[in-house]
This record gives C-alpha cells, sequence and structure tokens, in this order.
C-alpha cells in the first residue's frame, strides 16, 4: 500500500498563493492561458525552493514568482491588482502545516510585445520563510 506523504511546503505556499488571488475574483491558471483568454489575468508561475533539515524539522524559502497580464491601457488596473496581491500575501501567516512568513517582495513592470497586441506584464516575486 502506497503511503500518503504530507503536502510539501513549496505546494503549500503555491497552493495559497493561487487561493489569495482567485479570493480576488483575478482569472487564475497555473499555465499560460490560450491567446483567446481575456484580461486581466494571473498566472501563478515559477518558483525556487530552498529546503534546509534539522533532524526533527524541514524549514527553508520558496521564491514565488506571480505573472500578470493586462491590457497595455490600462496600466492603474495592473498596479492596483499588484498592489492587492501583495497586501494580501503579506497576510498569509500558515500554508498547510507550514508557518510562513514574507521575507522580500520584488515587482517589476514590463511592455510585452509578444502577441498581436503590446501588452502589460506584472511580475512579483516573493520570498516565503517557511518552518
Amino acid at each position: 500500500m502506497k503511503m500518503e506523504l504530507p503536502k510539501s511546503p513549496q505546494q503549500a505556499i503555491f497552493d495559497e498563493v493561487f487561493k489569495t488571488s482567485l479570493d480576488q475574483d483575478y482569472e487564475t491558471y497555473d499555465y499560460l492561458p490560450a491567446s483567446s483568454a481575456g484580461y486581466p489575468f494571473v498566472f501563478v508561475g515559477e518558483q525556487i525552493n530552498q529546503d534546509l533539515t534539522t533532524k526533527s524539522v524541514i524549514y527553508g524559502t520558496v521564491v514565488q514568482t506571480i505573472h500578470i497580464f493586462h491590457n497595455r491601457k490600462n496600466r492603474r488596473d495592473l498596479t492596483d491588482m499588484m498592489n492587492a496581491l501583495q497586501y494580501h500575501l503579506r497576510r498569509l501567516k500558515s500554508a498547510a502545516n507550514y508557518r510562513i512568513s514574507i521575507r522580500n517582495i520584488n515587482q517589476q513592470v514590463l511592455l510585452d510585445t509578444s502577441t498581436a497586441e503590446t501588452l502589460l506584464h506584472g511580475i512579483i516575486e516573493v520570498e516565503f520563510q517557511f518552518n
């Protein structure tokens, strides 16, 4: 019989970030959607993990990247979305059975010309500490 393992801290943090975006009523994906998807949308993307262990505890950091795509002429909406996500993410204290806190948040806004329509691409990188 296969033993069921507890959720990893990385998956627990991903799930909380995804839920936080959904709780703001943002269209949220764990992949880049088809070009037919409307704007704005959130893509909870890349993760960098660093686990450290002791004899009885796992602790470490997770950097979660969050992408927000919006029409070029809606910069205020984009930055409001970025601000709201950061506000709510800062209030997270747990993910599954792990205590979490934010160590650092970086953000940037880029022009995205990879589609027929020029878009704004907001990027938020959140460094979580867990134990």
